[in-house]
């Protein structure tokens, strides 16, 4: 799975993050096409069934992936005073041929699911020098899907840009799904990063960064309506009379 990415900074946040539509967009979930139908109507499928277990988490596992914070930023932090409101795009590859996705959402866009976000960052002194905190969201295009997301950093070497040793920050993150009633997820990530800042004709800087991490995903099920298009029918009892025993 790959990603690629963008990112530019912006004045005012983008309003569609938080949208909603009424109407199943093409990457909304349709989890009740993994569990399918019950084979006896009234009871439940077996939830202990292998092969649905591994497209459930085959599905949640890289739907993970997209909607988890990204680290587009160098090493270095912002600094005391510093602020930062960005508008990131960012596409990440999905197995979309594969059966969970196939199942698993209403009719999957692309190989590349792209998401928008907005964050905000703030350098601060507290609890160490070297320390950067932000918030935002970020939105699945077409979808009603959208995550909430936290982040700390903390920088280990920065500033010291005439050195030969690249600056080291350490970042923790977190992120919540809304918009989707079949499941609650929530990503929890771990990264390091790297950088270098090199100056050009005294008017440019120049700073490549890489870094790496690990995702853990907290995943609890909530209730599927494995028949959303069809509604029960009730049949009212009959009425009754009684007629007084004389």
């Amino acid at each position: 799975m790959r990603a690629l990415t963008a990112v530019g900074l912006c004045a005012v946040a983008v309003a569609t993050l938080a949208a909603s539509n009424a109407r199943a967009d093409r990457n909304d979930l349709t989890l009740e096409r993994i569990v399918g139908p019950p084979t006896v109507p009234g009871m439940f499928n077996d939830p202990t069934d292998p092969a649905r277990q591994t497209m459930y988490k085959s599905l949640m596992s890289e739907l993970g992936v997209v909607m988890a914070p990204r680290a587009l930023s160098p090493a270095d932090t912002l600094g005391y005073s510093g602020f930062q409101l960005a508008f990131e795009t960012s596409f990440t590859q999905i197995s979309n041929h594969a059966d969970f996705w196939q199942k698993g959402v209403q009719n999957v866009s692309s190989s590349f699911l792209p998401t928008i976000s907005v964050m905000a960052r703030k350098g601060i002194w507290l609890p160490l020098p070297g320390f950067e905190i932000g918030a935002g969201a970020t939105k699945l295009i077409d979808s009603s899907m959208y995550a909430v997301q936290a982040y700390a950093k903390l920088a280990l070497h920065e500033g010291f840009h005439d050195w030969a040793i690249p600056s080291l920050a350490v970042r923790g993150a977190v992120s919540h799904l809304l918009g989707a009633s079949q499941v609650d997820l929530t990503i929890v990530s771990v990264d390091a990063t790297v950088s270098k800042s090199f100056g050009i004709a005294g008017t440019v800087t120049l700073d490549p960064y890489a870094g790496a991490g690990a995702l853990l995903g907290i995943v609890r099920g909530q209730v599927i309506d494995t028949t959303p298009a069809s509604t029960p029918s009730r049949t009212a009892p009959a009425p009754t009379t009684s007629t007084p025993t004389p």
